[in-house]
């Protein structure tokens, strides 16, 4: 399991890109993805594609998006994702460490239609888990 990227809500994905690029010199490395089964825009930036951990930003699709909530409370930090090659061997490992899953892996567009899931931890935080194509 390693780290993947952290994800970042953002009222406005297009603002959001802009205070990026500007504040560290991210770039987009791929296209903004509207996810509609998370009900959320998202897109990966950082400085190259070979970064080791990238930047995900988020923004609600709809209003009834998980994350539209969390925007109304300010809280940017969302996620820390970790790439497994077994997304079903990881969240079992997972359960048993006392995570309880929040969601079914499903296939993410920005991910090429790899399976993600998200747990919330026994510290209290989210992690998402992305299948790794090995």
């Amino acid at each position: 399991m390693k780290l993947s990227h952290i994800g970042i809500i953002v009222k406005d994905i297009e603002e959001g890109i802009k205070n990026h690029e500007a504040l560290f010199g991210y770039r987009k490395l791929g296209p903004i993805v509207d996810d509609h089964t998370q009900k959320v825009r998202v897109v990966m930036m950082g400085i190259s594609e070979s970064d080791p951990v990238k930047v995900e930003l988020i923004s609600p699709l709809t209003e009834d998006s998980p994350v539209t909530d969390l925007l109304k409370k300010r809280q940017a930090l969302y996620h820390l994702c970790y790439s497994v090659p077994d997304i079903e061997e990881a969240k079992m490992k997972a359960r048993k460490s006392g995570a309880i899953v929040i969601s079914k892996p499903v296939d993410a567009p920005l991910f090429d239609n790899r399976k993600i899931c998200f747990l919330f931890t026994k510290d209290h935080y989210v992690i998402e888990l992305v299948e790794d194509l090995q």
